[in-house]
């Protein structure tokens, strides 16, 4: 078989499989959007509470990037949430936001849950 046929077909089928679409952001997040991403809403007398598990595979481990995303996705679900129930709640801030990782080094999935308790503005 030809070498450059060879060649030209892994890079075509390297390129193909490179491709990906983008998330649809227009849509409130929640457990559809994404598929990493496990919510739970829970009311309370003052707000909600978000509790996030989150797990993605990383090839090379870097637990810090999903800490970063797992606060990010927990801060915004609350907003959304707020928003859905057309009601304001005080800014989250990071420290508000309680978040552990874990890493499963035979699977290569490092995991991460968030919980936030979200309170309405007065």
């Amino acid at each position: 078989m030809n070498k450059s046929l060879i060649v030209a077909a892994f890079a075509c089928a390297s390129i193909v499989s490179a491709c990906t679409t983008p998330a649809d952001v227009s849509q409130p997040m929640s457990a559809d959007t994404n598929k990493n991403a496990k919510f739970e809403i829970k009311n309370t007398a003052s707000g909600f509470t978000v509790d996030l598990r989150y797990s993605r595979y990383q090839f090379v481990p870097a637990p810090e990037a999903v800490l970063v995303e797992c606060r990010s996705l927990a801060a915004a679900r609350a907003n959304d949430e707020a928003k859905s129930k057309g009601r304001e709640i005080q800014p989250v801030n990071d420290q508000d936001i309680r978040v552990s990782t874990g890493r499963n080094i035979i699977g290569g999935r490092t995991t991460c849950r968030a919980f936030v308790e979200a309170r309405w503005k007065n």
